[in-house]
């Protein structure tokens, strides 16, 4: 065995010697080939892990929503009242709480007045004019020989003039025909026909499937000058439930002393500067003649809107109703009775929206404070990482009766540098199944958030340090 090793030595070559210096150096070489191979993989695994790191802390930095509570349902009932069609709805949040028939398209008569009052309040909020602006009654819209029981109107003649505000208020307390054919006349373009502003009007506000034909609401062939040519007589304007109330919102988001009206016994106007002249309103009319006979357990006020009925559609009434913890409901019957019938319009104004009270519970989330369950929400740009949120404004919305609460969405982490006191910060949604009337903006619906008190933002190392902490 000794003899072949020995043999193998010499077979492999000769014998290499080293020195000790030699060999420390390659043990050195090695030894530092390790060191280098350690401290890439430790760099490799430092960046890897520091941009794991960053990631993780960008992604939970983010603008974060949490949902707090269950869905409660808000949907509409089916009303059951004896008018044909109906609807009731939140007068703030534009919820809709029972429907029927609601998209039937019907004649809508001297309601018709409030696309003309959009028309007016759109002008003033473009500052075409104010409510100052005085408005000329032509001979077209001179209707003071008209017989005053069947075509309501002021007494006034072409030449004379009045301002934009009382002829408005006169459509709605008086429901004067004249009025509405001044107004619409001094709205629309100077060569554009009644008629083509109405149905530019109505298109704006998506009024699918409507017709108008002149601007007090008056049957073709009574429209006198405004008769629109080469269309049948007993051609009538005609919208939807739903559609008139799309009409009342935006009214009474444009006026707010729409919500007065029934409030006022008489209407005062001034054909000229040395004239004053007062006529009993629809609000007075409803005090002497309809308010004492309705049956009324929730006691609920009417505070406006407008009448207008047909021999086809029956009594019909569009009204702002508010029950006696202050909510308010816009409310449209049509068909409800006969349409001379005085008292059945409003009766069955009443009996919708108490069905829709039978029906449904409130939820009212107050202003100045944060709904049940809500906390501090995170944000790495103020001073403490925090800052607390509350509601602006309240905002009552409907569930159907029997269920315990309702959810809501809540900031978890912003990244906003929104700090000043007051200043709006988020809106967020309630968790409720429910329709809203269309053109309701969605904040009308939404709860909007502020800071409660004044935030400061950070210093960078603040922010720095939260961003990389504080999650």
């Amino acid at each position: 065995m000794f003899k072949k090793n020995l043999q193998a030595l010499k077979d492999s070559g000769p014998l290499q010697s080293f020195s000790r210096f030699e060999i420390f150096q390659k043990q050195r070489q090695k030894t530092q080939s390790k060191l280098r191979l350690a401290f890439f993989c430790n760099g490799v695994v430092v960046v890897v892990s520091a941009g794991l790191y960053l990631t993780l802390a960008s992604h939970n930095n983010r603008t974060q929503m949490t949902t707090v509570g269950q869905t409660a349902n808000g949907q509409a009932m089916a009303l059951t009242t004896d008018a044909r069609n109906a609807i009731v709805l939140d007068a703030q949040t534009g919820q809709i709480l029972g429907q029927k028939g609601a998209d039937q398209q019907i004649g809508v008569a001297s309601q018709s007045k409030m696309l003309t009052a959009y028309a007016i309040l759109q002008g003033i909020k473009n500052k075409k004019y104010t409510w100052d602006s005085m408005v000329e009654i032509t001979p077209q819209s001179d209707w003071s020989k008209k017989d005053n029981n069947t075509f309501a109107h002021l007494e006034i003649t072409a030449g004379e003039k009045l301002p934009v505000k009382e002829l408005f208020a006169a459509m709605f307390t008086s429901s004067a025909n004249d009025a509405a054919f001044a107004l619409a006349d001094f709205a629309k373009n100077p060569q554009e026909s009644q008629q083509a502003a109405l149905t530019r009007w109505a298109k704006a506000l998506k009024l699918t499937g409507s017709k108008w034909y002149n601007a007090a609401g008056q049957v073709n062939s009574d429209a006198g000058a405004y008769q629109v040519a080469n269309v049948d007589p007993n051609a009538e304007n005609t919208a939807s439930v739903r559609q008139l109330a799309v009409l009342a919102y935006q009214d009474l988001a444009g006026d707010s002393d729409l919500k007065t009206y029934y409030q006022k016994q008489g209407l005062v106007y001034h054909p000229s500067e040395s004239v004053n002249k007062i006529k009993l309103t629809e609000g007075a009319k409803f005090d002497q003649e309809v308010k004492g006979k309705l049956t009324n357990p929730k006691n609920l006020t009417f505070e406006g809107l407008k009448t207008g009925s047909t021999p086809a559609s029956g009594g019909a009434l569009t009204s702002l109703i508010k029950d006696q913890n202050g909510h308010e409901y816009i409310a449209v019957v049509s068909g409800a009775g006969n349409y001379t019938d005085q008292v059945r319009r409003y009766q069955d104004s009443v009996d919708v929206v108490n069905e829709v009270l039978d029906h449904f519970q409130s939820v009212t989330f107050k202003s100045q404070s944060q709904p049940a369950g809500a906390k501090k929400v995170k944000n790495s740009n103020l001073v403490g990482g925090q800052q607390k949120l509350v509601i602006a404004e309240d905002r009552t919305y409907w569930v159907a009766k029997g269920q315990k609460s309702l959810g809501y969405q809540w900031p978890k982490r912003l990244k906003d540098k929104v700090y000043q006191q007051g200043q709006v910060v988020k809106t967020v949604s309630p968790r409720l199944k429910a329709q809203y009337l269309d053109l309701v903006p969605t904040k009308n619906h939404q709860l909007t958030l502020i800071n409660q008190g004044q935030a400061k933002v950070g210093r960078w190392w603040q922010k720095a340090y939260h961003w990389l902490m504080f999650w």
